[in-house]
């Protein structure tokens, strides 16, 4: 490889790779979770047309990088529109299907979706469930998970059906993370450092950097996390 081609391959991947870092926060989570047939196919484009902007001659670059700025703003007017409209989000992502009602697989909705049984028994196992018998609906999303309710005899017992009322969970809060003091959330809980550092020493941790995690945890309360030594190396020498 020429000097001048490594500066050109250099530059052109760095720029692709800026662009999608920009481009795929505009365009949100949605992209890297669940996938609807739309965001899949979409996101095979935008990484279709990235490639071509690191293999493209230099007098090409900026044509192919206006058909990515171009195709991902299209990409993300169509995200806004089928947030307002229903009709046009049914018809792009398509809609639920109830693949089972009241433990009868629904063979006519399957063939509609092309999907088969075997996708149907494995996803099933996924959820814990061996025969269909025990489902009330089975509904096949949009994103191809299949999501699943059991009949009610099928259903774990809870604490509410022996009349047991528990506190619901707090949202967990992080303090310290891996040794660094987060004092936006300390102020969200209208706690201070010097109460932080209290409870610390509480636990004989004297050194914040000690601590790989601190926080609120889903009860309501203090969960500490003090960093540990790897036995690895030791292990290692050891042998």
């Amino acid at each position: 490889m020429e000097w001048q081609e490594f500066i050109r391959d250099t530059w052109q991947t760095t720029l692709v790779f800026l662009g999608l870092l920009v481009l795929t926060r505009v365009l949100g989570k949605t992209q890297v979770g669940q996938l609807t047939y739309y965001e899949y196919i979409s996101g095979i484009t935008i990484g279709s047309l990235a490639a071509n902007i690191a293999a493209a001659d230099a007098d090409k670059v900026w044509n192919h990088y206006y058909d990515l700025i171009l195709f991902v703003a299209l990409t993300y007017a169509v995200s806004l529109i089928t947030v307002k409209s229903r009709p046009l989000r049914k018809l792009i992502d398509g809609s639920p299907t109830i693949v089972i009602e009241n433990g009868k697989i629904i063979e006519e909705n399957m063939g509609h979706l092309r999907y088969d049984l075997d996708e149907l028994h494995g996803q099933l196992r996924e959820q814990g469930v061996l025969e269909p018998a025990e489902v009330q609906y089975a509904i096949l999303e949009t994103t191809g998970k299949l999501s699943v309710i059991k009949k009610t005899d099928n259903q774990p017992v809870t604490k509410s059906d022996f009349n047991i009322h528990l506190p619901d969970p707090v949202f967990p809060v992080e303090f310290i993370m891996d040794g660094v003091v987060i004092e936006h959330n300390l102020r969200k809980k209208h706690r201070s450092q010097a109460w932080l550092e209290e409870e610390l020493a509480k636990q004989n941790i004297t050194d914040i950097s000690e601590v790989t995690y601190a926080g609120i945890d889903s009860k309501g309360q203090l969960f500490i996390n003090r960093k540990t030594p790897s036995n690895y190396s030791k292990n290692n020498s050891d042998n």
